[in-house]
């Protein structure tokens, strides 16, 4: 039983954090070591070589970093696990039996209702079918959270500190990205996002839920990454930056997800005047492209990080893809408050279980 709770643990986790980038901090620097190749006069070295594969490595960065910090910590949970086990006289068996297996709570009706009502058309058509699996369901999924809690608790009585520094990216952050949150906040959350994108609107739930949480420990800075598939979205992109001139980028920004399939010059002028902005000079700023070479710049930057859909973040230089749910925007935002010897916000608290749609 615990080891299949301990896979699935370890498999939502994996999910939660897709892709990252950084120079393996276990690699030669020295210059001779640092030469890929040289054919008479010219040398090409290691650092251009990744510079110009960019995102193509990003991937594997990442998943090289998540095999080894899932290892770490599964390396330590085991040896706390035997430690504590062995401090009582009792087997590592009994001791986990005692700690996850009779502390999973059996799931509620309102929540078995609720898998069944949401998911009836991925269901078996069998009623007594379905509800079996959803309630197998359940308690794979509260049994992650016992195991989640019991580490936490396991990992903070022993002071584990982990020292593996998982791979980032640079972004440049520049006074002309729309922010909110102190400049100074420990933790910097980039957006790259597109307005016309359904799971871009999604998102926005989770990013007011994260600085709700986070409070001035979070700043949040938006930049554009408009898709060809969405006619409008660049002309939306470069509508919000002139809102922004006028100081009305996140009202513009949150009209625009609002209307994401009604965006034309004619709604764009409309909402400027709903807004109160000078109309005949946000019209010009739009006609003329002014923030052309800003959406541009966005855009290149991410593509240079490997996120080529949206939404995409970047937290302290760590790579975040997809709608993902709260909990893999705490997971990650924990960890670098937790490296900087800094409060967590809700640490004391138990969260309850929720059932996450993976689809968003």
């Amino acid at each position: 039983m615990h080891s299949i709770i301990r896979g699935a643990l370890v498999g939502s986790v994996m999910l939660v954090a897709l892709v990252a980038c950084a120079q393996p901090s276990q690699e030669d620097n020295s210059s001779e070591n640092r030469v890929a190749a040289r054919f008479g006069d010219t040398v090409i070295t290691v650092d251009e070589v990744e510079e110009k594969a960019g995102g193509q490595l990003i991937g594997l960065y990442q998943q090289v970093y998540q095999v080894k910090e899932q290892t770490l910590r599964s390396m330590i949970f085991d040896t706390l696990v035997e430690q504590a086990a062995a401090a009582e006289g009792i087997s590592r068996e009994d001791y986990l039996t005692r700690e996850i297996v009779e502390k999973i709570p059996a799931p509620s009706e309102a929540q078995i209702q609720q898998i069944l009502t949401q998911y009836k058309t991925q269901l078996p058509p069998d009623e007594t079918q379905a509800r079996q699996q959803v309630t197998t369901f359940l308690k794979q999924q509260a049994g992650q959270q016992v195991e989640a809690n019991l580490t936490a608790r396991l990992f903070d009585a022993a002071g584990v500190e982990i020292l593996l520094d998982p791979p980032r990216v640079k972004p440049v952050v520049e006074a002309r990205n729309p922010s909110q949150g102190p400049a100074d906040a420990p933790v910097v959350l980039i957006e790259y996002t597109d307005f016309q994108c359904p799971y871009c609107e999604r998102a926005q739930g989770t990013i007011v839920a994260v600085r709700e949480r986070y409070g001035d420990s979070v700043v949040h800075v938006f930049k554009n990454l408009p898709l060809p598939m969405h006619p409008q979205a660049t002309l939306a992109a470069e509508a919000a930056l002139c809102a922004a001139d006028q100081g009305k980028f996140w009202e513009f920004h949150d009209w625009l997800f609002a209307n994401k399939n009604n965006i034309s010059n004619d709604t764009l002028n409309a909402e400027a005047a709903a807004l109160s902005l000078d109309v005949p000079a946000f019209t010009e700023c739009v006609d003329t492209r002014v923030h052309k070479e800003d959406v541009e710049a966005d855009a290149k930057e991410a593509g240079s990080f490997g996120i080529r859909g949206t939404p995409g973040f970047v937290i302290n230089g760590r790579i975040l893809t997809g709608a993902q749910p709260l909990d893999a925007f705490i997971a990650v935002i924990d960890d670098e408050l937790e490296r900087q010897g800094l409060p967590i916000p809700g640490a004391e608290e138990v969260e309850e279980v929720e059932v996450v749609d993976d689809q968003s």
